[in-house]
């Protein structure tokens, strides 16, 4: 693609990928329906081969409509996040006031799981036991300038 198909910024205001093709626009319509977990399965259905091709292409209009589409998906799981912490915080605060501490402990740990604050779930020791015999009666060899042990 030529760069005086392209405005300042880069993107493609003039000839192919200034606007979305019929499939194009298809895709994108079932994607915002179906949800991208399903963009590839999509895709292999619509029979879309140049897909991957196409959202690799900053800047066309195509690649434009996928990237509103994944940030409106990503805002909507942050804000699915924020509304479950705000409930988890509703709960930790009734189970409190209703002297119910396990109902409080346990929002609790939710809350900190979701926002990476638990600790390790499980904890692995490691006992090594050595065993070792030197036997002092055998000369030294000071050749070396180390003395040499052997295992049993």
């Amino acid at each position: 693609m030529k760069n005086g198909n392209r405005d300042k910024k880069g993107k493609v205001v003039v000839g192919r990928g200034s606007e979305l093709s019929g499939k194009q626009q298809e895709f994108i319509t079932r994607v915002a329906e179906e949800g991208l977990d399903n963009a590839a399965a999509i895709s292999r259905e619509m029979n879309y081969t140049s897909y991957y091709r196409d959202r690799r292409n900053v800047g066309t209009a195509f690649h434009t409509e996928l990237m509103k589409l994944v940030d409106s998906e990503q805002k909507s799981i942050e804000a699915a996040k924020g509304m479950n912490l705000n409930k988890l915080i509703t709960i930790r605060d009734l189970a409190i006031s209703n002297g119910d501490m396990k109902v409080a402990m346990e929002a609790i740990k939710i809350m900190n799981s979701m926002q990476g604050h638990n600790a390790p779930k499980e904890v692995k020791q490691t006992k090594l036991d050595v065993t070792a015999t030197i036997d002092l009666t055998a000369p030294a060899n000071d050749e070396d300038g180390y003395i040499d042990i052997d295992a049993l």
